[in-house]
């Protein structure tokens, strides 16, 4: 221990006296050290000893004790298995006891809420065993396919209702086949960009699938197809004051051809029908064959 200067002063200390004191106050100080650290430990191992008895008595483990120079912490990590334990079995014990009660009330009806209660709970039973029963059926009879193949069914027909409303008539002097390549490929190309639904005054409508703000009348997009214009407009020979050629059948065309058809004609009208009709491959060696024999039909005719 060190000693200030007022300290000093006041003791009255010389130089010589100065380091006999702090000697005797040194050891001294010692001794009142350990004799503080052991009482100090004393007391703390007596309230954690209080501690681990009570611990036991609460949750009632009978028997149990420390070994012999056991560490409390060592003593602690026995008995908390036990502890646990007993706390589950207390707990069990309780739920055992409240389902005791419950039954004998339901026995003795001495309870009104818990009859209705259990009114309630087989109204419920029912109701979901009904369900269960028509989920039963509707899985076994296939109801959500059958809707399903309805709901396609009814949409295709609203869909070939829309454009057969907005189909122009063709002239008789336009070829059939080429007609009928020329609105399939039309409807083709619609159906691929478009949703087509009825607007609010009944008039027919093509939904941009990617923008559904974008909205087209469905006789509007007709009327921007050239191809599908013109063939409404008739077929017309070229030149000023010329009349529209007459059409003529031909044994083994399964179209009509116009008289004195062009080359250019009997190209588009036998690819019309064989790629519209035939759904043939132009690449595809049937094609060229089948073309062949058509194209030599028509010019052994004309």
């Amino acid at each position: 221990m060190e000693f200030t200067e007022q300290q000093i002063a006041e003791m009255g200390l010389s130089e010589d006296q100065l380091p006999k004191v702090k000697g005797i106050v040194n050891a001294n100080e010692a001794d009142l050290k350990k004799e503080w650290d052991g009482k100090a430990n004393k007391d703390a191992e007596a309230i954690i000893e209080g501690a681990f008895n009570s611990t036991i008595t609460k949750f009632g483990i009978e028997g149990f004790e420390r070994n012999q120079g056991e560490k409390i912490a060592d003593a602690l990590g026995r008995v908390a298995p036990l502890v646990i334990d007993s706390a589950l079995i207390k707990e069990k014990s309780e739920v055992l006891r409240l389902q005791k009660e419950y039954d004998q009330k339901l026995k003795s009806g001495g309870d009104e809420n818990l009859k209705q209660e259990l009114a309630d709970a087989k109204e419920k039973l029912d109701k979901l065993q009904q369900k269960e029963a028509q989920f039963t059926d509707w899985e076994a009879n296939d109801y959500k396919g059958k809707y399903e193949e309805a709901t396609k069914e009814l949409s295709n027909y609203k869909v070939n209702v829309a454009f057969q409303e907005v189909k122009p008539q063709f002239s008789d002097t336009v070829n059939a086949y080429e007609i009928k390549g020329r609105w399939t490929e039309f409807k083709s190309d619609v159906l691929e960009k478009y949703n087509i639904e009825e607007d609010s005054k009944g008039e027919y409508v093509a939904i941009d699938k990617d923008n559904k703000h974008k909205i087209h009348k469905l006789k509007d997009l007709v009327a921007q197809n050239k191809e599908i214009t013109e063939l409404a407009k008739g077929r017309e020979a070229t030149g000023l004051g010329s009349k529209p050629k007459s059409l003529t059948k031909i044994e083994g065309v399964p179209f009509d051809v116009p008289e004195d058809a062009t080359p250019s004609e009997r190209q588009k009208l036998i690819k019309d029908y064989l790629v519209g009709n035939k759904k043939m491959d132009l690449l595809s060696p049937d094609y060229a064959k089948e073309y062949k024999k058509l194209n030599d039909l028509i010019l052994k005719k004309n």
